[in-house]
């Protein structure tokens, strides 16, 4: 199954590529809105109960600043989650390693007390010999090797440095907020870690302590996109309304295509309000009063929606129940859909129907005959599942 990852073949051949365009964009830039939307609602606690403002323009000058002061306080709790979790893995290290150690001397000597040729018993050393082995290999790297203090010192000293070069400058526009906020969550990350430890070595190697005095590989510098004329100037006011415009009818033209709504428009009617009701229903999740598929509640439901199913039609679901009772399931699409095909197969089988369905793991054709023989021997129609149903397939009578 590794040999089937597209990642490592694209990335080798083609890195990051050379098209501007990507598949993801359109989800990314309706995440990055929810996203930016929560750091303004943190920022700004007096509008804390009303997303609103926060979509329709910032209420203060000096917004953005506020968004990425709330954004960096995030990613350090996160870092800080990171960071627990190394140590917690460093010092667990060398506890397994002992254990494998003592089972294998433990094992050795009970096989040989009881009587067993050494062959066996060598090939029993071997066997967790290679099992340490493998443990060190899987292991080994910089981060996991290297003195916790040493780490948790650098990227400490970066985060503290960051912070106070970011201070001296003004935040006016969207992207570069983001910037300023995917640069901070960079120092964090494997790669930036033993990167900049990597490169402090060979430095200091070749020009000696005075060398070290360099600018840090993540730099709160890149993130200045003007020239401050006035730092008492007051901040032009950002204006999120066109933004606002543009978000809403596209978000709800994709969640129109995530629960099967007959007509995708972008706009919220009473189709679509229905097909969400019925989504929160088979998930199931409390349904507000009134809908708003753009309130701050419902908005990353519905995008888990929309970012694991995309287009219904496509994986065979006919209604928003089906999509919530069995596109977004734990243990995934495939296994939801074989374990409910079993469950018709059951039921058929006890409602003395010739009808056979297999479990395949596909909503297809023989799985829609099968929902139709259901309805027929109990006195409905139609070829969907709804709640009733559902529970009816789910009791197996």
């Amino acid at each position: 199954m590794g040999g089937c990852d597209t990642n490592d073949t694209r990335f080798f051949r083609y890195g990051i590529g050379t098209n501007l365009y990507s598949d993801d964009i359109v989800q990314a830039t309706q995440l990055q809105e929810i996203y930016l939307t929560e750091l303004c609602r943190q920022a700004v606690s007096n509008i804390s109960s009303t997303d609103d403002v926060c979509l329709s323009g910032l209420p203060v000058a000096n917004g953005w600043n506020l968004i990425v002061q709330a954004g960096m306080n995030d990613v350090d709790r996160r870092c800080d989650s990171y960071l627990a979790w190394l140590d917690d893995r460093r010092r667990t290290n060398s506890a397994v390693l002992k254990e494998l150690g003592d089972i294998t001397v433990a094992s050795q000597a009970i096989m040989r007390i009881s009587g067993v040729s050494a062959n066996p018993i060598t090939l029993a050393g071997l066997a967790f010999g290679l099992a340490a082995n493998t443990f060190t290999n899987i292991n080994s790297r910089l981060l996991l090797e290297v003195d916790k203090t040493t780490v948790q010192t650098l990227v400490l000293r970066r985060r503290d440095d960051y912070r106070l070069s970011l201070q001296r400058i003004r935040i006016d526009t969207k992207p570069a907020a983001v910037h300023a906020l995917r640069s901070y969550l960079s120092i964090c990350t494997p790669f930036a870690i033993e990167t900049d430890i990597n490169s402090t070595i060979t430095v200091f190697q070749v020009g000696g302590a005075a060398a070290l005095n360099r600018q840090p590989l993540i730099n709160a510098e890149t993130v200045r996109g003007t020239t401050i004329d006035s730092a008492r100037a007051p901040m032009q006011k950002t204006d999120f309304s066109e933004t606002k415009k543009k978000f809403i009818p596209s978000f709800i033209t994709d969640i129109q295509l995530a629960l099967c709504v007959p007509t995708v428009d972008g706009v919220a009617g009473g189709t679509t309000l229905a097909a969400v009701r019925d989504y929160l229903q088979a998930i199931p999740r409390p349904v507000p009063n009134p809908i708003d598929p753009t309130s701050t509640a419902l908005r990353p439901i519905l995008q888990k929606a929309v970012s694991e199913v995309r287009d219904c039609n496509a994986l065979g679901f006919k209604n928003a129940f089906e999509v919530g009772r069995y596109g977004i399931a734990d243990i995934g699409v495939q296994k939801s859909i074989a374990a409910l095909q079993q469950k018709i197969a059951g039921l058929l089988l006890t409602l003395k129907s010739t009808v056979v369905v297999k479990s395949n793991g596909i909503f297809d054709e023989q799985t829609r005959v099968g929902i139709r023989e259901i309805r027929r021997l109990t006195g409905t129609t139609g070829d969907q599942i709804d709640a009733a149903l559902a529970e009816r397939i789910l009791a197996g009578s």
